[in-house]
């Protein structure tokens, strides 16, 4: 009986990832929905969204009747956060993400219709007015209305049939324009300058609303020509519908709420003032600058469409939670590369998604700890922006903060157990980028490896752990638990 709740439960939550209107549905179900009507645009979402996440798991935030714009459009909030859909936040949830059988992880092309819910309703040409969508100042040294923050940007590279999506920042810049933040070296960047090398513009299409599953794919470090839509039809299981836009001929889901269509000329035929914006370093570390903007030929939306709106906030909030596909990449990644014994993958607490990665190992040979320190910091998944990698040894609960620095404090030596290695990729919205790199576009820094592990040449005789060992802890738990409330909370 409790296997088959578990199979509902994995069910509706597939329906619910392959449909944002499903989500909707389950998450009012569970109680995680919140309605808010009345909030306005400029500061006061993005700050009621900021409170939220003082919680792990924010409410599902759904704001309605937003001031000054249509009420059939609505704002919907932390929908990657919800509990329905994260569940267990734990280093077992990323072993058993992992473990799920193969064959339903085989990406499934996308399936091209005729046509879909966001055909419904077709705006072009002159009657374009971007300012008509209900697009937040989220934070309050913002530079701009940012309607694009859980968003898909489609492009399709111009030299194979490889269409890409990613997530960066969308900016209304004026009623016929938007402007796309785009970090060098990503793919959407990659793929607009192949365009522009060829002195064309690119053609785009900005998605504010779409399947959950679409916005977790989007944000992965995918490599190059793999197809997203591809990757989000094999975690759902069946393929992502899409229709073609009519000028760029561009595919995007047939059942997005809100849909741009465009072209980006080159950067140096036309750009707009672009920033700053709060990033989620929790910093204004890009500023303001020149950026391409999307000249919108289009915009397609569902009736009553939703934009989904997930700005970042500082990385101290517990609502910025630990995301396990993430995890599991780069744990894919170290033993795709034929690293052994790797036992668990996590992301310190305050570090956000990327700047501090702790991976455990079982120590199996000279220079292992070295090995997975070093590929962690150069594969693909944990090469953008990360600022200290630690290695720790198997018996570190590396979900506790508090153990790895317990790690750190007992088993590592700075100057024999630590490498400092200089030229990585990061980006404009790293914080510690000097003001005479972002001058020169110099977008690297350094990285530091700690090795918190026992030294492998005398393991052995590294002094034994004080406490209880965990066999006898849980025997004496199981017998005293009904007498003693402190072992129960």
């Amino acid at each position: 009986m409790a296997e088959s709740k578990k199979d509902d439960v994995r069910e509706r939550r597939q329906e619910a990832m392959a449909d944002l209107r499903v989500f909707l549905r389950e998450a009012e179900a569970e109680g995680e929905l919140v309605r808010v009507k009345g909030a306005k645009a400029d500061l006061e979402i993005g700050a009621l969204f900021e409170l939220s996440n003082e919680h792990t798991y924010p409410p599902v935030l759904l704001f309605e009747d937003i001031p000054g714009f249509d009420p059939r459009f609505r704002i919907l909030s932390n929908v990657r956060t919800s509990r329905f859909l994260v569940g267990d936040i734990s280093l077992d949830a990323v072993r058993a993400y992992r473990a799920r059988p193969k064959q339903k992880s085989e990406p499934i092309p996308p399936q091209d219709v005729n046509s879909g819910p966001v055909m419904d309703n077709i705006v072009e040409g002159a009657a374009v007015n971007l300012s008509n969508y209900p697009a937040p100042r989220w934070h309050e040294g913002d530079g701009g209305n940012y309607i694009g923050t859980e968003c898909l940007i489609v492009t399709k590279d111009p030299d194979s049939d490889w269409v890409n999506i990613g997530t960066y920042r969308v900016m209304i810049q004026d009623d016929k324009r938007l402007s796309v933040f785009i970090e060098p070296g990503k793919h959407g960047d990659v793929i607009r300058k192949k365009y522009w090398d060829k002195g064309e513009a690119c053609p785009i299409a900005v998605v504010v609303g779409q399947a959950p599953v679409l916005g977790v794919v989007a944000s992965l470090s995918a490599k190059d020509g793999e197809s997203e839509l591809a990757i989000a039809g094999g975690r759902v299981g069946q393929a992502v519908k899409t229709v073609r836009g009519k000028h760029t001929g561009l595919p995007f889901p047939a059942d997005a709420e809100l849909v741009f269509e465009g072209f980006m000329p080159p950067l140096d035929k036309e750009s707009a003032t672009e920033g700053p914006f709060g990033e989620w370093p929790g910093y204004y570390a890009s500023a303001d600058r020149p950026e391409p903007v999307v000249h919108v030929k289009a915009v397609y939306h569902r009736n009553d469409p939703i934009i989904l709106g997930q700005p970042p906030v500082k990385p101290n909030y517990p609502g910025r939670q630990i995301k396990i596909p993430r995890l599991a990449g780069l744990w894919d990644a170290l033993e795709g590369a034929g690293v052994p014994g790797v036992t668990g993958v996590w992301l310190l607490q305050g570090g956000g998604s990327r700047f501090i990665p702790v991976v455990s190992i079982k120590q199996m040979h000279a220079g292992h700890a070295k090995m997975a320190g070093l590929v962690l910091a150069g594969c693909r998944p944990g090469a953008y922006m990360a600022r200290m990698i630690v290695v720790v040894d198997d018996d570190i609960d590396i979900t506790k903060p508090a153990e790895v620095m317990w790690a750190m404090a007992t088993r590592w030596d700075p100057k024999t157990q630590t490498d400092i290695i200089d030229g990585c990729w990061t980006g404009h919205i790293d914080p510690a980028l000097s003001p005479e790199k972002r001058e020169k576009d110099d977008i690297t820094n350094s990285r530091m490896i700690v090795y918190a592990v026992r030294p492998w040449h005398w393991k052995d005789d590294f002094p034994k752990v004080n406490a209880v060992s965990k066999g006898y802890a849980e025997e004496v738990r199981a017998k005293w638990r009904d007498k003693l409330k402190f072992l129960r909370d």
